[in-house]
């Protein structure tokens, strides 16, 4: 029992010496030096203000169509003879090139028959003016004999009142005079049918005539020629075929234009000043062309890793707006769209194509592009002046999908902050990090413009 009590009074000795040796060391350290330290604030990236002229365009996307096209359909009715080696899908014709031909042949008998009917219906009239000169020259003998044969009658009859000669002898005096009468009438009602007769004739050899055309006319749709430059479509045609008339045999559009329908809000016209019916009207000769007004377009298409671009104009907008989406749609016209291809370097524009477009709007001078996210409750931005935070009113002109373009607000060499902060305060400190402005996204990659003060 008391080596356990002589064993606790040691074990508590050995502790009181080690404490008491521990505050003498600590007694005997000397305390560090008090230094004060600067907070800098935190990092944030700025974007140094540019102001500069920003082009403006409203976007859309649209389907390329052909601006003409055309059925092709013999109007007569035959067998095929001849055959365009260019009349295949995806070949391509000139305006006036024989596309086929029918067998030309009952075409031509009948036109010659015609011809000879009119040759007769000539000859004919031909016969009836020479008896109508006939009949003006019998006539006039004709009118001569009665003439002799009244004064032979009045002579006879005063010598029969005389008692000179004998009634039979006036009688036949009489008899004479009533024969050459008669044929004076005969000649006279002779002329009287030759006029109708000649007018029949004319009339039918009018009748010939426009058979004749009309022949000449079925004749020349044996040979049915391409309307205009284009590329067939689809076609079912061959060498020796029964075509029947009015029976679609080919497509062909033209290639002298391609036409790409956009839909844009309503609210995006505002942007577009000259886009007015006004200018959709034809021209007169002594006005300029109204379509120098409309605006010009860029059409572009992705095709693999590349974009091709091909330039346009809007030519005119659709009657009525779309119901469901109460879009208008504006259509814009490409010309020559084969004049850019280039094998393996530049394709053409064609019918079938999903494109973006752009239609230039002008530009808005001394604006500002920032990312969306660096603009605060719809009109502020945050800046870094003297290295602290600051707050400033800014008037938006037009909001894109990831951008703001300011026209009012942010002046040249302003730090704009593009840096997300978290727990903002005005005046607080800050380490400008500056990093290379965003160039202004394209509105036709932005899709649908947003309306001005969305956010």
């Amino acid at each position: 029992m008391l080596r356990r009590v002589l064993i606790g009074f040691s074990a508590l000795a050995i502790l009181a010496v080690g404490a008491a040796g521990m505050n003498i060391l600590i007694g005997l350290r000397n305390p560090p030096p008090r230094q004060i330290v600067d907070n800098p604030g935190p990092v944030v990236r700025v974007v140094k203000v540019e102001p500069r002229d920003v082009p403006l365009s409203v976007a859309g996307f649209g389907t390329v169509r052909a601006k003409h096209v055309w059925s092709v359909a013999p109007e007569v009715s035959g067998t095929v003879v001849e055959l365009s080696p260019q009349l295949r899908a995806g070949l391509h014709v000139k305006r006036g090139d024989l596309l086929f031909e029918i067998d030309p042949r009952s075409f031509r008998l009948a036109v010659q028959r015609i011809q000879a009917r009119l040759i007769q219906h000539e000859k004919e009239i031909a016969v009836l003016w020479q008896q109508r000169k006939n009949h003006l020259e019998t006539l006039e003998l004709a009118r001569q004999n009665l003439s002799i044969a009244e004064e032979d009658l009045r002579r006879d009859e005063a010598l029969e009142r005389k008692g000179t000669i004998s009634p039979r002898e006036r009688d036949r005096r009489r008899r004479a005079r009533n024969e050459a009468l008669r044929t004076v009438q005969s000649v006279e009602n002779q002329l009287a049918l030759n006029g109708p007769r000649v007018d029949q004739a004319e009339a039918a050899i009018e009748v010939a005539r426009a058979e004749l055309a009309e022949a000449e006319l079925r004749l020349s749709k044996t040979r049915l020629l391409a309307p205009a430059d284009g590329q067939f479509m689809h076609t079912t045609l061959d060498l020796g075929e029964f075509v029947s008339a009015g029976r679609e045999v080919a497509s062909l559009y033209g290639t002298d234009a391609v036409e790409i329908p956009i839909a844009v809000p309503m609210d995006e016209l505002r942007w577009l000043p000259t886009l007015s019916p006004d200018h959709f009207s034809p021209a007169a000769d002594s006005v300029p062309a109204p379509n120098d007004l409309l605006p010009a377009a860029t059409v572009h298409w992705q095709g693999g890793q590349r974009d091709y671009a091909w330039h346009g104009k809007v030519v005119r907008w659709e009657a009525g707006l779309d119901a469901r989406t109460r879009t208008l749609t504006l259509v814009v016209e490409v010309p020559k769209p084969w004049d850019s291809f280039r094998p393996g370097k530049h394709p053409a524009l064609q019918p079938g194509m999903f494109c973006r477009v752009e239609i230039s709007a002008g530009s808005q001078p001394n604006a500002v592009v920032i990312p969306r996210t660096a603009l605060h409750d719809g009109n502020s931005v945050y800046l870094v002046t003297d290295g602290r935070l600051a707050r400033r009113q800014v008037q938006v002109l037009r909001f894109l999908r990831d951008q703001a373009i300011l026209s009012a607000g942010l002046q040249s060499g302003d730090q704009l902050v593009v840096s997300p902060l978290s727990a903002p305060v005005i005046g607080m400190k800050l380490r400008a990090l500056e990093v290379e402005p965003v160039p202004p996204a394209n509105p036709a990659t932005q899709g649908t413009v947003a309306r001005q003060g969305e956010r």
